[in-house]
């Protein structure tokens, strides 16, 4: 790390669509994560035969949150559930969050166009009676995408190891304010 101080142990929860990244664009950032001492989660840490509820516990736990929107994110109601529980918690401002946009423009998932919108409307059809649902999940879209992210794009002369590299350095610039706010408070 530098030399810098060891960054907090604030929880850093990774909400992304498993099957597509799982086993190698976020298997890659956990490590490096893991490297600069940022205690993250994923949910294949959760024990198996517990509840998929327990999630909500965990991203409740975490003090940043890492939205990672891939083309095939909406395909996943689960993540689209987890980012709902994501805005809730950063609209308390309990949990800062991370957009990353990985191969996929922020303006796609803004307006739910691409692959992206596909996967979303194909998910808007097939719960159709479940408006409230559905207004959640796009209200927590737009939430999370309108802030200050990093985009990963497939013409993108960066290399993906290079973007992970950044990635953790933005962690933590955010684990750092996080402490300064968090010391700031405790000697009032």
């Amino acid at each position: 790390m530098d030399g810098r101080v060891k960054p907090p142990n604030i929880q850093v929860f990774i909400n992304f669509r498993g099957e597509q990244l799982r086993t190698n664009f976020v298997g890659h950032l956990v490590d490096a994560l893991r490297r600069s001492e940022i205690n993250v989660f994923i949910d294949n840490q959760e024990q198996r035969g517990e509840d998929l509820t327990n999630l909500f516990k965990r991203i409740k736990d975490s003090g940043i949150a890492i939205a990672l929107f891939s083309s095939r994110y909406t395909e996943s109601k689960w993540c689209l559930e987890e980012l709902v529980k994501i805005k809730e918690r950063a609209d308390k401002d309990l949990l800062k969050v991370l957009p990353i946009f990985y191969k996929v423009t922020p303006e796609n998932v803004r307006r739910l166009k691409g692959e992206f919108g596909d996967h979303f409307r194909d998910k808007e059809h097939k719960y159709a009676s479940e408006k409230h649902k559905i207004k959640q999940w796009r209200d927590a879209i737009s939430y999370v995408s309108q802030k200050f992210g990093l985009a990963f794009d497939e013409n993108s002369s960066e290399l993906e190891s290079d973007f992970i590299e950044t990635i953790v350095k933005e962690v933590l610039k955010i684990l750092q304010a996080m402490s300064t706010v968090e010391s700031g408070q405790s000697s009032r």
